[in-house]
């Protein structure tokens, strides 16, 4: 491999020693026609992830580059400390829990920007790997993403594991989002309604990743209230960008609306279960049963 590579892939890793040797040989094992790079950012984890991450370096001394923050920096300032200790002009993303299934991503990124100077993003489908069950079911990412007004108004996200830019317009998203960053939620989809607002993006309509769908993640938790949090976290990164970036305002005042009716339908599937976690709806649930058994028994004896 040259020394001088032109795609950097940036590999954000935190706890995840089960998975990271996946996404490593993912990177590794790409055929691309530009030199390229790994640089693995492990967040000062629990486990042996960062191990793991020496024996690749060792093995692949032209590519695997450790870049290890001595205190954990959260996922937001992980990346952009990747970013800065980049070489390439292209940045490619793949975190520690998913894996490139195909050897050609790196090759059709680097097409796409080559035959379109005016895209600063690209980006792909992922099929979803449930976990528990180990099997493919479902994929990430849209069409839709290559508009601002789809993304936001359809949530037509990006599928994390498929996207790439221009090191030098992310490090001016970076510089541009500094709340998200201070508040740890420096998004992909934040990223691409930067890139959608100011650049271009590419979508191509190919599987060219894997997401790895785990019970419990950051985007992801079986406990109900942890899941009304992301998601409150959600509409706010994302209203705090329309409000700093204003679209149509019909639109604007359409997509509130119908979120307020989300959050209602929300709020009251959450007061439901509130009330039948209650120990006054337990006893009466025990009480009528009793009567409801009393009864059943009665009705016997006069048959």
């Amino acid at each position: 491999m040259e020394k001088n590579p032109k795609i950097s892939v940036l590999m954000c890793t935190y706890n995840h020693e089960q998975y990271i040797a996946q996404a490593i040989e993912g990177v590794v094992n790409q055929r691309c026609d530009v030199p390229f790079e790994l640089l693995v950012g492990e967040d000062a984890g629990p486990d042996q992830t960062r191990e793991i991450v020496l024996q690749y370096a060792k093995k692949f001394p032209d590519i695997v580059k450790p870049v290890f923050p001595e205190h954990n920096l959260g996922a937001s300032k992980n990346i952009i400390n990747l970013a800065e200790h980049a070489h390439g002009e292209i940045l490619s993303v793949c975190d520690g829990d998913v894996w490139w299934h195909r050897d050609d991503i790196l090759q059709k990124q680097w097409e796409a920007f080559q035959k379109e100077p005016e895209v600063g993003m690209f980006c792909a489908k992922a099929k979803c790997y449930q976990q528990k069950q180990g099997k493919y079911d479902g994929t990430l990412g849209y069409d839709g993403a290559e508009s601002l007004e789809r993304m936001i108004k359809d949530n037509r996200d990006v599928a994390a594991p498929t996207i790439a830019f221009r090191k030098e317009l992310f490090l001016n998203c970076a510089s541009d989002c500094n709340w998200y960053i201070d508040q740890n939620c420096f998004y992909d989809s934040i990223m691409a309604y930067w890139f959608a607002y100011y650049s271009k993006i590419r979508y191509t309509d190919e599987e060219l990743a894997s997401y790895r769908v785990l019970e419990q993640s950051a985007c992801h938790a079986d406990d109900p209230m942890r899941t009304a949090l992301y998601s409150r976290r959600y509409f706010s990164v994302k209203w705090r960008f329309l409000l700093e970036h204003p679209l149509d305002s019909a639109m604007m005042h359409e997509l509130l609306m119908k979120e307020y009716d989300a959050a209602r339908k929300e709020a009251g599937w959450f007061a439901e279960s509130k009330v039948r976690g209650s120990k006054a709806y337990k006893i009466g649930k025990r009480m009528i049963e009793s009567f409801r058994k009393m009864r059943l028994n009665g009705l016997k004896k006069l048959i």
